[in-house]
C-alpha cells in the first residue's frame, strides 16, 4: 500500500483550494479530486513533479499542458485513481514565469524562478535523522507517530518535503504489502517534521522506519533506519477465579493482570453481589466486591475482564439461639419474662445465655448481644465477648411501675460467629425465638 502526498487538498485556481470537476454521463457521475502538486515552485533549472487524481474506476480524464515549458511525460490519460508526472524546462530568462497545466478539468498552477534570481549556491540537502519511535521501543498506538530532526539545506531549497517508508523487512522490498510509504509531507517547524500512519500496523510486529527530504530537484539520503514493536494484542489475568463466602457474606476482591495500554470492565451477573470499586480500568487493577449475607447455600458470578468469577456462598453449619433467665425469681430456669421487683429497692438482673451450637466441624468463637426496652424510657445495652452469656440489671419503682407490674417488650439480638469467620443473627420474637418482657413492680412487692 503507497500513501499519496500528503493530506489530499483540492486545488482552487491560484491557491490551494479544492477543485473537481463533474462532467455529464447518462449512467455516471464522476468526481475528480487532484492532489497538491509534489511540487509547485521550480528553480531556474526546472525539475519534475507529481499530482494525484483520485476518481472512481470508471471515470476516465485526461492531462495536458497549457506552457510551452512544462510536459506531460506520464499519465495524460487514465481512468479511476492515478499520478499525473510532469516536467518544467529549465528558464534561460531572467523573469520568473507561471505555468499551468489541466487535469480532470481542473487547472493546476506551478512557477519558476528566472535566471537571474537562481541561487549562486548549488542546493543541497543533507540526510534527515530519525527521532522517534527509536530503540524498537513498544508503541500503544497502531498508528504511531513518526519523527525526523530536520534535514539541512544549503542554498535556498524552497519548499521542502519528506517521504517516508515502514516495513517489516529491514530492506524495504517495494511491496505495498510489506513497505509502507508516504510522500509530500511537509516540512515542519521547530526543528522536526511528523507524519501519522494512517493505516493499522499489525500487532507483536518490529517494525522498521526512515524517511528523505526533497524540494523536487534536490533530494537527500535516507535517514539512519530506526525500529519500533507494535503492542500484541490485550491478554487479561483474573486472579482469583472462585471466591468462597461465609453465610454472613462479606467484601472481596479480584486482581487484574494485563498490559498498560489494555482495557478492561467489570459488571455482576447476580443480585446479592454488588460491585463497589473498580468497575472499569487499564493495565493492572483491582475489581472489589460485596456478597450479601444469606439466608442458604447459593452461587453467583462476576464478570471481569472478559473472564467469570463464581462466588459460593454455603449455608451457615450454625444454629443460633438463646434464653432469658431471672435468676433471682427462678434461678437458672427458662423464662419469657424477667421481673424487676425488690423489697430492699436493690436491682434486679437478668441474664440471657446463647444455647447455639454447630453442626459441623466449626466451633462457635464470638458472640455479639443487643438489648433494648422502654421503661421509664428507651434503654440499650450491648456486648460483643466469647461468653455466652450477657446480663443486664435495672430497678423498681421507676417512673411507670405499678403494683400489678408495668409489662415491656424486651428486644434482643443475638450475632453468633465460627471458627469459619461465618455468622449468623437470631431475633426475640422471630422465627422459634419467643417474645421477651420485662415487668416492673412497685419496690416492696
Amino acid at each position: 500500500m503507497v500513501f499519496g502526498a500528503g493530506v489530499a487538498a483540492l486545488l482552487a485556481a491560484g491557491a490551494c483550494s479544492d477543485k473537481s470537476s463533474t462532467p455529464t454521463n447518462p449512467s455516471t457521475t464522476c468526481t475528480f479530486s487532484i492532489g497538491q502538486p509534489s511540487v509547485s515552485a521550480f528553480p531556474p533549472e526546472g525539475g519534475t513533479g507529481s499530482v494525484a487524481v483520485t476518481a472512481a474506476s470508471t471515470c476516465s480524464w485526461t492531462a495536458a499542458s497549457n506552457s510551452t515549458f512544462v510536459t506531460i511525460s506520464q499519465g495524460a490519460t487514465g481512468a479511476g485513481n492515478g499520478t499525473v508526472q510532469f516536467a518544467v524546462a529549465a528558464n534561460a530568462a531572467t523573469a520568473d514565469r507561471t505555468g499551468a497545466m489541466t487535469i480532470a478539468g481542473s487547472s493546476v498552477s506551478i512557477s519558476q524562478r528566472g535566471s537571474a534570481t537562481q541561487p549562486t549556491t548549488p542546493v543541497t540537502l543533507s540526510a534527515p535523522s530519525a527521532n522517534s519511535p527509536a530503540g524498537g521501543v513498544t508503541v500503544t498506538s497502531a498508528r504511531p507517530t513518526l519523527v525526523v530532526n530536520n534535514s539541512t539545506a544549503s542554498g535556498n531549497p524552497g519548499t521542502v518535503t519528506y517521504h517516508f517508508e515502514v516495513s517489516d523487512l529491514n530492506s524495504f522490498p517495494n511491496d505495498p504489502v510489506r513497505t509502507f510509504t508516504a510522500d509530500g509531507v511537509a516540512q515542519g517547524s521547530g526543528g522536526t517534521t511528523s507524519w501519522v500512519l494512517t493505516r493499522d500496523l499489525g500487532p507483536s510486529v518490529l517494525w522498521y522506519w526512515r524517511a528523505r527530504a526533497t524540494n523536487g530537484t534536490a533530494t537527500s539520503d535516507f535517514s539512519n533506519v530506526e525500529t519500533f514493536r507494535t503492542a500484541g494484542a490485550c491478554s487479561f489475568a483474573v486472579s482469583p477465579t472462585s471466591v468462597s463466602a461465609p453465610t454472613g457474606g462479606g467484601t472481596f476482591s479480584v486482581n487484574v493482570t494485563t498490559d498498560a495500554s489494555c482495557a478492561w470492565t467489570a459488571a455482576s451477573q447476580s443480585d446479592f453481589i454488588t460491585i463497589t470499586a473498580g468497575a472499569s480500568g487499564t493495565g493492572n487493577g483491582t475489581v472489589t466486591f460485596t456478597v450479601a449475607a444469606a439466608g442458604g447455600s447459593r452461587s453467583g458470578t462476576l464478570t471481569v475482564a472478559g473472564q467469570t468469577v463464581t462466588v459460593i456462598q454455603q449455608a451457615s453449619d450454625i444454629v443460633a439461639s438463646f434464653r432469658l433467665m431471672d435468676p433471682g425469681r427462678l434461678g437458672s430456669a427458662t423464662t419469657t419474662e424477667c421481673q424487676l421487683r425488690s423489697l430492699t429497692s436493690t436491682p434486679t438482673t437478668c441474664t440471657l445465655e446463647s444455647t447455639s451450637f454447630t453442626t459441623g466441624t466449626t466451633t462457635i468463637t464470638g458472640y455479639s448481644w443487643t438489648v433494648s426496652y422502654t421503661y421509664p424510657n428507651e434503654k440499650a445495652f450491648s456486648q460483643t465477648s466469647t461468653s455466652p452469656t450477657f446480663s443486664f440489671s435495672d430497678m423498681c419503682g421507676l417512673t411507670g411501675s405499678t403494683d400489678s407490674g408495668l409489662q415491656v417488650e424486651l428486644k434482643v439480638s443475638l450475632t453468633v460467629t465460627d471458627s469459619a469467620g461465618t455468622a449468623v443473627t437470631v431475633r426475640s420474637n422471630s422465627g422459634s425465638q419467643p417474645v421477651l418482657t420485662l415487668r416492673a413492680y412497685i419496690c416492696g412487692i
